[in-house]
C-alpha cells in the first residue's frame, strides 16, 4: 500500500499516514520505519497493513523514490524558507525544536479538526505559525473566541519550547 506521512511526532516516536485513495489516517511506529533515516511530514512510502488491538497500523515501511511533483511540499511555509536568513539563532536550535516547529497545528492541545481547518484556512500552517502571532491576530483572522486563541498561542509556544 502506498501513501503520505501527514504526521510526525518525534519526541513520542510515532505518525500517521494518508494512504492512497483514503481518507482514513494510519498509524505507524518509528520502528517500522527504516533506520538510517528519519521520517518527515510530506515523504511518499510503502507499507504494509496489520490490523492490531488497537486499530490498524502501517508496518515494513520503505521511502518511495521523490518526483519532481514532490519537490514543493518541503517548503510549506514562508516561516520555514525565511529562518535561513532571519537568525543566527537559528543555527543553535537543537534538532527537537526545529522538528517542533515543523509540527501542523493539529498537533496543539485542543485543537480538532474544525479549528484545524478554520486555522489552516487563514494561513496556519504550522506550530510556529501560531506562536509567532499574538491571541488578537488569531482570533481575527480565524473568527475563534479570543479567549481559545489565547490558549492556542500558549499551547503552541510550549511545544516549542
Amino acid at each position: 500500500m502506498k501513501g503520505e506521512i501527514i504526521k510526525y511526532f518525534s519526541r513520542r516516536g510515532f505518525g500517521f499516514i494518508a494512504p492512497e485513495n483514503s481518507e482514513e489516517e494510519v498509524f505507524f511506529h518509528v520502528s517500522n520505519y527504516p533506520e538510517q533515516v528519519q521520517p518527515e511530514i510530506g515523504k511518499n512510502v510503502e507499507f504494509e497493513l496489520i490490523e492490531t488491538p488497537k486499530g490498524k497500523e502501517a508496518t515494513s515501511i520503505t521511502i518511495l523514490a521523490e518526483t519532481p511533483a514532490d519537490e514543493p511540499a518541503e517548503a510549506e511555509s514562508p516561516e520555514a524558507e525565511s529562518l535561513d536568513v532571519e537568525s543566527p539563532e537559528v543555527e543553535s536550535l537543537d534538532a527537537e525544536s526545529t522538528e517542533a516547529s515543523a509540527l501542523g497545528v493539529g498537533e496543539i492541545k485542543g485543537v480538532g479538526k474544525a479549528t484545524e481547518a478554520k486555522l489552516r484556512s487563514a494561513g496556519f500552517d504550522t506550530v510556529e505559525s501560531i506562536a509567532s502571532v499574538d491571541a488578537d491576530t488569531v482570533s481575527e483572522k480565524t473568527g475563534i473566541s479570543s479567549k481559545v486563541a489565547a490558549k492556542l498561542v500558549a499551547s503552541a509556544k510550549e511545544l516549542l519550547e
